[in-house]
């Protein structure tokens, strides 16, 4: 391996096993009870819907007018006052994003509700690489731990852009994670800026798309929200699938960790 942004796709499959397991714990989102009720519960919903439309005849669509009228109360001040809220979950809250993004699609639509929110993702993500890399090292450890610092420092050498993309791309990786352990390597900021640009563009826009459709036609966030679910469920059978596969090659294991250390 000759730098930072050099991976076969075997190294990239182990990064991003890596990445998902990082904690030495497996994910709420890939543990096979939160699959399975993330699954029956989009089920239900689904269920639930037909049954009000089609039985009960309701609509089910949110009238989002007043909240676009309080939203444009604001003025300019209503764009930058999202994105800074944006970009400080995630330097500073472990807040989900998918709220905000359905909130932001209600309140400007498909376009500007994107256009907002991927401006204050990417502001957070910078930010958070840049105080991961001016802080250095040796604040790692307080911040995740001695034990998971240490087991991070192997795949801070050999992280690269597209293991930034695929990180940003599956819901099962923590986003501000990768922000932070991204500033701890050599990796440049415009190669960073650029693959988690285009790692979380997709994903965003669908999450607005979602919104902006819960005052316009339920169905296509029914339909999207059937996207992200299928999303997580194939996610998480490719990080078992990747995570297994590691498991039984030990040449695979990271220089100085026995293939051993990265089941737990």
């Amino acid at each position: 391996m000759t730098g930072p942004d050099t991976n076969t796709d075997t190294g990239t499959q182990g990064h991003l096993t890596d990445l998902a397991f990082q904690s030495g714990e497996v994910p709420i989102l890939l543990r096979p009870k939160v699959l399975v009720g993330l699954v029956l519960g989009f089920l239900l919903m689904v269920a639930a819907y037909f049954a009000a439309v089609q039985i009960f005849d309701l609509s089910l669509s949110i009238d989002a007018e007043p909240f676009q009228e309080w939203v444009d109360g604001w003025g300019l001040l209503g764009p930058l006052v999202y994105m800074v809220v944006l970009a400080a979950s995630v330097l500073f809250a472990p807040i989900p994003n998918l709220p905000i993004f359905i909130a932001a699609g209600l309140a400007w639509g498909p376009v500007l509700g994107t256009v907002y929110s991927m401006g204050g993702m990417m502001l957070g993500s910078a930010a958070a690489f840049w105080v991961s890399r001016r802080l250095g090292r040796g604040w790692l450890p307080r911040l995740i731990g001695i034990s998971t610092a240490a087991r991070l420092d192997d795949l801070a050498t050999r992280m690269g852009g597209r293991v930034i993309f695929w990180a940003r791309m599956l819901p099962v990786v923590n986003f501000d994670f990768i922000s932070f352990l991204a500033g701890l390597t050599a990796i440049r900021f415009s190669t960073f800026f650029l693959y988690s640009f285009l790692g979380m563009l997709l994903p965003t826009t669908i999450a607005v798309i979602a919104g902006d459709s819960l005052g316009k036609d339920v169905r296509v966030t029914i339909s999207l929200g059937g996207v992200w679910v299928a999303g997580i469920v194939l996610s998480a059978g490719y990080f078992y699938w990747s995570r297994r596969r590691s498991q039984g090659t030990p040449a695979t294991a990271p220089q100085g960790m026995p293939a051993g250390d990265r089941e737990s």
